[in-house]
């Protein structure tokens, strides 16, 4: 996967284990609709870190609480 890819997953886990809504996220977050779903369908190459920090913060994390998953090793990761 690559790493819109997983931050698209990392995403729709807190999403879930946080029970909060995409709708949510985006007044959260104060990022377009578009920008969120585009992350959420992995529809995008890239994201901006100052996107994943808007989205981490959103989730109550440090952007390196959010990294902290398996989704991130690099073994995963295809660059």
């Amino acid at each position: 996967m690559n790493l819109a890819e997983a931050v698209a997953k990392r995403t729709k886990d807190l999403l879930f284990e946080k029970n909060k809504t995409q709708y949510r996220l985006i007044k959260e977050t104060c990022l377009d609709r578009t920008t969120i779903q585009t992350i959420l369908k992995g529809k995008t190459k890239d994201v901006r870190l100052s996107t994943v920090f808007l989205v981490a913060q959103s989730f109550g994390m440090t952007l390196g609480e959010f990294l902290n998953s398996p989704y991130f090793n690099e073994t995963n990761i295809d660059i």
